[in-house]
């Protein structure tokens, strides 16, 4: 069945359910969590559940309005996301109507990227925020009837990202809500969102994935080998996305990499220290995040191979791990990722990054070095 499309998040499942079993359908729901652990997703299906003739629980997949509904082309959906400004966009205009011949294309193929995929992110180059054109034309398609289904079902993703102007617009549909209308707003960070807005939504806090389920989604969803779907899971913070995106890429030289990098820090190899941080700070935030993550995660398994001392535990380079441990016995490990934390803490508040991975290195080499026998 369609929720069985979800990976996880059984909770909020059960809650989508039992409101569709008694018909007690809310205007408003903020769907709200970290990236990429199925907010769009879990709002697109109670859509498609809202929408499906057979009237039940979940989406029967099979009549008229969930064929149209697995190409995003349902009459009575209308998706809103940050678009990029048109050439000499104006207030009132059709959020669409100004933009190239290439801006809409790609628009049309994240759509259908989309609805294969209901983790997909839509991505299109400089759409930075929800405009107040597409809050408007969502004020316009409320006012008008449905054309098949019961309900007209409205689907803001990223909601964080409308401007002041285009929040308080939605505000005023959420003050007034038309009957057999329902919104679904998704938003990575609830903290960004208009508190008024907040209050007029019935929340649905979905929560991080575990590894298990990540690595299970892994295997089946994209073919990915165990090991490999397992490295992926431990790094991805409970986010399916961020697994689908750490599998995409060959993380192998960036094992290598972090290995490196600790073990000049901790021998004072100034020279090949400096040029790994020169060429680590020119690549992108998220690059940045994820090699650091990926650095607290081989020392998080040296500290289990260190208690435990068990040679079948999935770990990277694990004959380095091992000389590491015996040169080093009495390495601060846990102090030594908390370390690591501080310096995701600085990455995230953009602080000059050459100082935050001098400084981390500097760290790591007095609390690894220090009080060894």
């Amino acid at each position: 069945m369609a929720w069985n499309s979800i990976i996880g998040q059984e909770r909020v499942k059960r809650l989508l359910i039992k409101t569709l079993e008694q018909r007690t359908i809310a205007h408003a729901y903020l769907f709200y969590g970290p990236k990429g652990i199925g907010k769009s997703a879990l709002a697109l299906e109670f859509a498609k559940a809202l929408l499906c003739e057979a009237q039940s629980n979940d989406a029967c997949g099979s009549c008229k309005s969930c064929k149209q509904f697995e190409t995003l082309q349902h009459p009575d959906v209308h998706l809103v996301f940050p678009l990029p400004i048109g050439n000499n966009e104006k207030s009132g205009d059709d959020p669409y109507e100004r933009l190239t011949d290439e801006q809409l294309s790609t628009i049309r193929e994240q759509l259908r990227l989309k609805a294969r995929n209901y983790y997909h992110t839509i991505e299109i180059p400089k759409a930075n925020f929800i405009k107040i054109n597409s809050i408007r034309e969502l004020k316009k398609q409320t006012a008008l009837a449905r054309i098949q289904s019961r309900f007209k079902v409205f689907v803001i993703f990223e909601a964080e990202k409308m401007n002041t102007e285009a929040a308080n617009s939605l505000l005023k549909t959420l003050e007034e809500p038309l009957p057999n209308t329902v919104l679904l707003l998704t938003t990575n960070d609830r903290d960004q969102i208009l508190t008024t807005i907040i209050s007029r939504c019935q929340q649905v806090q979905c929560m991080p994935l575990s590894e298990d389920e990540i690595i299970k989604a892994l295997i089946e969803r994209d073919g990915c080998s165990e090991s490999h779907a397992r490295s992926a899971a431990r790094l991805s913070n409970g986010s399916y996305w961020q697994a689908q995106r750490i599998i995409a890429n060959d993380i192998e030289p960036y094992q290598t990499e972090v290995i490196n990098f600790l073990g000049y820090a901790v021998t004072r190899q100034w020279r090949e220290l400096i040029a790994i941080v020169d060429e680590l700070v020119t690549r992108e935030k998220y690059d940045i995040r994820q090699w650091l993550q990926l650095l607290q995660l081989w020392l998080r398994e040296a500290m289990v191979l260190r208690e435990t001392k068990i040679d079948n535990y999935s770990f990277f380079h694990a004959e380095r791990c091992k000389r590491f441990l015996e040169r080093y016995p009495n390495a601060r490990l846990n102090e030594a990722i908390t370390a690591i934390d501080r310096a995701i803490a600085h990455l995230d508040k953009n602080v000059y990054l050459p100082l935050v991975i001098t400084t981390l290195a500097l760290d790591l080499h007095q609390l690894i070095t220090d009080y060894q026998l």
